[in-house]
């Protein structure tokens, strides 16, 4: 994680001006901050979508916990405790502990997935395969691919699947409504869920930032940029480009 704080006084350092009111946390650090935020978040993702990052960058903001699907086999999103940015994997039929410190989640309708929060991942054998929606309908009736949903001899056989999130209401256009699928079907059994979570707005200067440590120059040099050169219209301010992924897996 990142100080805020740390991030500031490098930036008033930069502009020399510390003990000047000139500029200041809540019109011009903060916000900064934030710009450098989002846009580094641009250039995660994009890297993510070309493969030229690996999970090991999440380490700070990555979580697990075990959930409950429905009987459609899918789990929805509002069932986490923390907003997502990326899932990192998801295992079938996993081993786990109580936490007696925490309460006892309520069982609601089977039609609903929940978090177990009173549960902790222990160990798990058997993964998910994230698949794409269009291999997802090639896979269903191929007996030698994940996502198989037909008979097979033995549960060994079984290669599981999930589907990205998708939104299946017409009415709900929140990403809280999308739903994570997967097959063969798995109702109403418990999964864990490994994820990242999105990275959080800064509020005060005493909140962190929730990237590693090692982007700090990469956070600090465009929260800079933005803060001595401000962008009227904001039209690129989180464009991304090539330069942007290569200097990040340079950094990492």
């Amino acid at each position: 994680m990142i100080s805020a704080q740390e991030l500031r006084n490098a930036m008033a350092a930069a502009l020399d001006a510390e003990g000047s009111d000139h500029y200041t946390d809540t019109l011009d650090y903060i916000p900064a901050m934030n710009v450098a935020n989002k846009w580094l978040t641009s250039v995660v993702n994009a890297a993510l979508g070309q493969n030229k990052i690996g999970e090991e960058f999440f380490r700070d903001i990555s979580y697990s916990g075990v959930f409950m699907t429905n009987n459609n086999s899918r789990l929805s999103l509002n069932v986490f405790p923390s907003e997502v940015w990326s899932i990192l994997a998801i295992y079938i039929d996993p081993k786990t502990e109580v936490d007696p410190s925490l309460p006892v989640p309520p069982t609601p309708d089977p039609k609903q997935s929940y978090y177990l929060s009173n549960l902790i991942h222990v160990f798990a054998s058997v993964d998910c395969k994230r698949l794409t929606v269009e291999q997802w309908a090639n896979n269903v009736l191929n007996p030698f691919e994940h996502g198989y949903d037909g008979d097979q001899i033995c549960d060994n056989l079984k290669f599981y699947a999930y589907l990205n999130p998708i939104n299946y209401s017409i009415s709900g256009a929140s990403s809280k409504m999308q739903q994570i699928e997967i097959r063969p079907k798995s109702q109403n059994e418990m999964v864990t869920v490994f994820w990242a979570k999105k990275p959080s707005t800064i509020i005060s200067l005493t909140d962190t930032i929730d990237f590693p440590s090692s982007v700090f120059d990469l956070l600090f040099n465009k929260a800079l940029n933005y803060i001595s050169y401000k962008q009227g219209d904001q039209t690129n301010l989180y464009g991304v480009t090539n330069a942007d992924i290569q200097q990040l897996i340079n950094v990492l």
